[in-house]
């Protein structure tokens, strides 16, 4: 489903790309549940397809979604070939400021040369008084959380691609507005 000429909708429904990319090529990833909505074409689960040749980050795709179709994420689980689906964050109402980013490294070698490749999935979650944001990082080959929980400040990069409810009463706080939009409200 093409909403437009430079926007893909999420992707709904594994397919053979996405099959591929997790399976074949051993790559950390992301399955999202949406709130409930009152339209029947809306998704009910979405996944991160990384990497999909001509498409735009599918983060930013779903937050796109998220806006148009008045969901949010319920509940963001970790989704790679052989890993359990471990949950990050859920709540059945939405993750109010919900961000997800993806890491990637190598141990480099004196000779230069590299070995094992770690991969990480980091979610963010806004906290409600907005005062932080609450952490889960998970780590692969590890295959487990880095910390059981950590937090790290507001910031700029930390909020920008966060998805938020529509008319989300953590965008009116002062504090954060200054970071969203670069002064207070």
């Amino acid at each position: 489903m093409i909403e437009s000429s430079e926007f893909k909708a999420p992707l709904g429904v594994p397919d053979s790309y996405f099959k591929s990319y997790i399976n074949n090529q051993v790559n950390i990833s992301w399955k999202v549940t949406l709130t409930e909505s009152e339209d029947p074409s809306v998704y009910k689960v979405v996944y991160g397809d990384y990497e999909r040749p001509n498409s735009v980050n599918p983060w930013i795709r779903l937050k796109e979604y998220c806006k148009k179709h008045d969901v949010l994420p319920a509940k963001i689980q970790l989704h790679m070939f052989g890993a359990e689906e471990k949950v990050f964050f859920e709540n059945e109402n939405g993750l109010d400021g919900v961000c997800i980013m993806r890491g990637a490294a190598k141990d480099q070698l004196m000779d230069g040369s590299s070995s094992t490749l770690y991969q990480s999935l980091t979610v963010l979650l806004l906290k409600d008084d907005c005062s932080g944001i609450n952490v889960a990082k998970y780590i692969w080959p590890h295959n487990s959380f880095e910390q059981e929980s950590s937090e790290r400040d507001l910031s700029y990069d930390n909020l920008k691609d966060m998805i938020f409810k529509n008319g989300s009463e953590k965008l009116r706080n002062e504090k954060l507005s200054q970071y969203i939009y670069g002064r207070a409200l």
